[in-house]
């Protein structure tokens, strides 16, 4: 759940004015381009009504976590991703753990811990409980 929220995070809109740009829509500016022969760069549209639910659910867990907790998860999920879509590789685990100045392998085992730690806080706090119909 924590790379599908650092997913669902990278692919929403974004905030504040746009800067001068037209207000017509984009169109192929070389011939070239037009005829397939350069790379597709595919954006992914922005996210589903119960992808941004489960964004809530995981953003509750992190308020009811440690703060330590939630820095090292969300930093791995968003390491896992490149442009709204997942890495192919996974996470990043030198860059972020170089960032944080420790091992890889002390990152790995923290993230493990961080995100049970994390997953329990939620269910503690009641963020990560389902509803039942008769709850609403």
């Amino acid at each position: 759940m924590l790379f599908e929220a650092a997913r669902t995070i990278m692919r929403l809109p974004r905030v504040g004015p746009r800067g001068h740009a037209t207000g017509w829509p984009d169109w192929v500016r070389d011939a070239a381009l037009s005829y397939g022969y350069n790379e597709e760069r595919v954006k992914l549209g922005p996210p589903a009504a119960r992808e941004i639910d489960r964004l809530d659910k995981v953003i509750n867990c992190l308020w009811a976590a440690d703060p330590v907790d939630s820095k090292i998860c969300m930093a791995v999920s968003f390491s896992a991703q490149r442009n709204g879509w997942e890495r192919a590789r996974g996470p990043q685990w030198k860059r972020v753990a170089n960032g944080m100045g420790i091992h890889p392998d002390t990152l790995k085992t923290r993230f493990n811990a961080s995100a049970e730690r994390l997953w329990r806080a939620g269910i503690r706090e009641g963020a990560m409980k389902k509803k039942r119909a008769s709850d609403s």
